[in-house]
């Protein structure tokens, strides 16, 4: 008997259409109808695509891989760029955290190759950054070296911890030999009336190690110390031969102390609620009198220059102070008008074109509760402490914002509410934590 095959499968073709619309009438005619896709596929009918896992990733072995990402120049971490795995969908990524770190979590095992993703840095590492991920374990890779393509624009990092303090605040730098001199208020939470807010200055490398100690110690070299004792101390200024001048604002007074730590004298006339204090090359002092609504410059012996840096618009908003090295003088003012809070004063007093900030807002240029600032020699650009924001901004010379860098916390890199800055010959930049008892050090932001 003759079968025509033809028919036959066209017949068969037929019935599987028809018993699938009645399964699909059975269900209610649902707009959203189950996907079929037949187990023999049908001549000239495409099969429609079952989307059985969305994630290919999903139950592939797995593992993490964690890293470093370093400045090549300051072999500091590089906060906030972002990893990823390549070739893997959908991406698997991290940031680095202030220290440089990340961890990249549930990459599929196997050979996979990582990418700097962005366009303000590069990588200067030689070849593929290439990592054997085995399944359940976490994979550690070689630093990944990067050199920033903006670096005018890009936030300073962290380097290290300077530990041994108290509650430290004001930081003056020694710039021959890049020492630190530091106020640190080591009564700061005592029930006893004569230790209450007592002050120690502590000389310390620029790696954290003590050199000295003094000011106002039980047991000094020093024993009429304890007759002069410093009592909530704030800024501190170093001249050229090495002298020391503290803010004392509880004495009302400027302390000046000899290269050894020694007592020499006191400027206290006139004076009232000290602050800051900044010596120009001349020998000269500048100290923040909000006490007095003023900025008073003086030279070495306390006879008055200028009675008033302010004296078109007096403020007991005056903070912290800074020098370049020109002696040009930066006030912080806390009182100012939008666009006043930084002002900028030659060595004779005289104001120069440059004022910016605003008090309030966390937006660039804006501040809460600023409490210091510095200048970076190499380039002119000056740092804020953002104190009420945990943050430090950077500017250039002209006011504009070029980066930031902080946030709250007690973790490497964060701060809980900045106080002091001082910047180095070579740009590191020393901020003073004192709710956390530590100096933060940072690598150096661009040069010219």
């Amino acid at each position: 008997m003759f079968v025509d095959n033809n028919m036959l499968y066209k017949k068969n073709i037929v019935l599987s259409i028809m018993a699938l619309s009645a399964f699909i009438f059975s269900c209610g005619g649902n707009s959203n109808p189950i996907t079929y896709q037949s187990a023999v596929p049908i001549p000239g009918v495409t099969p429609p695509i079952t989307n059985i896992n969305a994630n290919p990733n999903l139950n592939v072995p797995s593992g993490n891989i964690t890293g470093k990402v370093i400045d090549s120049l300051t072999k500091g971490g590089v906060q906030g760029v972002r990893i990823e795995v390549r070739g893997i969908k959908p991406t698997v990524f991290a940031y680095t955290d202030a220290v440089g770190k990340f961890t990249l979590t549930k990459v599929p095992q196997g050979r996979q190759v990582l990418s700097i993703v962005g366009n303000t840095y590069a990588t200067v590492n030689t070849g593929n950054i290439i990592a054997d991920i085995v399944a359940n374990n976490t994979t550690p890779i070689p630093d990944i070296n990067v050199l920033s393509v903006e670096r005018d624009k890009t936030a300073n990092t962290f380097v290290k911890t300077l530990d041994g303090f108290k509650y430290p605040r004001g930081i003056s730098i020694d710039r021959n030999t890049s020492d630190l001199y530091v106020v640190d208020v080591v009564g700061i939470n005592s029930i006893l009336p004569i230790e209450k807010d007592r002050t120690e200055i502590k000389k310390v490398t620029s790696d954290g190690g003590l050199l000295d100690n003094f000011g106002s110690r039980w047991f000094s070299k020093d024993s009429s110390d304890i007759f002069r004792l410093i009592k909530n101390g704030q800024g501190i200024g170093l001249d050229a031969g090495g002298n020391i001048y503290v803010a004392d604002p509880k004495n009302t007074s400027i302390k000046k102390y000899g290269p050894n730590g020694k007592y020499i004298s006191k400027i206290d006339k006139g004076l009232s609620d000290v602050y800051d204090v900044v010596v120009l090359t001349t020998g000269d002092i500048a100290i923040s009198d909000p006490g007095n609504s003023r900025v008073v410059m003086m030279d070495s012996t306390g006879i008055v220059r200028v009675e008033n840096l302010l004296s078109k618009l007096p403020s007991d908003g005056v903070r912290g102070l800074a020098v370049d090295q020109s002696d040009n003088i930066y006030v912080l003012d806390i009182s100012a008008k939008r666009g006043q809070v930084v002002k900028k004063f030659d060595k004779y007093g005289f104001q120069i074109p440059l004022q910016f900030g605003s008090i309030g807002g966390l937006e660039p240029g804006s501040f809460n509760m600023p409490s210091d600032l510095a200048v970076d020699n190499r380039n002119g650009d000056i740092y804020i402490v953002d104190s009420g924001n945990n943050r430090i901004q950077r500017f250039n010379s002209e006011g504009n914002f070029l980066s930031d860098f902080g946030q709250f916390g007690a973790e490497q890199g964060s701060f809980n509410t900045p106080w002091g800055i001082a910047i180095d010959k070579d740009g590191y930049v020393y901020v003073s934590d004192p709710k956390n008892s530590r100096i933060q050090k940072f690598s150096p932001a661009r040069a010219l």
